[in-house]
């Protein structure tokens, strides 16, 4: 739902029902909403030009866990802080040759940071909209039925 309600709703609704406008959480959203899908087409290119037309097994493998991974990214209880360090590593171990075969670190990296994006997606979707909602109470109200909410003890 969080997802849905910064990348369906547009922002002139938002500012009617809750008056306030959140550009900023937008943005972030959208960012992680486009840059995911873009990652995953990278990555397969990436792997057609290292493996050549080995490359087919990318062409299968990175959507099927893309997707898979997609599915445990809508769970509320889903964290970033995996794969953000897996991330990391990855981009470290890129970025300062750690192994001699570039293209494929670059090729690991890109294909992570697809997984990123699809897990930020939903979790800065997730953690704006519960401030947006605490901040705001219009917004509160305009989205109350669909808000469940817990009590933490």
């Amino acid at each position: 739902m969080a997802r849905k309600f910064y990348t369906d709703i547009p922002i002139q609704k938002i500012r009617e029902e809750t008056g306030e406008a959140p550009y900023f959480e937008k943005i972030i959203v959208w960012f992680a909403f486009l840059f995911g899908p873009i990652s995953l087409l990278s990555s397969i290119i990436i792997g057609f030009w290292i493996f050549n037309w080995w490359g087919i097994i990318f062409l299968i493998f990175c959507p099927f866990i893309y997707f898979t991974y997609s599915s445990f990214s809508v769970r509320g209880d889903s964290r970033i802080t995996g794969i953000s360090i897996l991330l990391l590593v990855s981009s470290c171990i890129y970025f300062f040759r750690v192994f001699d075969a570039p293209q494929i670190t670059g090729f690991i990296t890109v294909f992570i940071l697809s997984l990123w994006c699809i897990r930020s997606l939903y979790c800065s979707s997730t953690f704006l909209l519960r401030n947006f909602i605490i901040r705001n109470e219009k917004a509160y109200k305009y989205l109350s039925q669909h808000l469940k909410i817990r009590l933490i003890e």
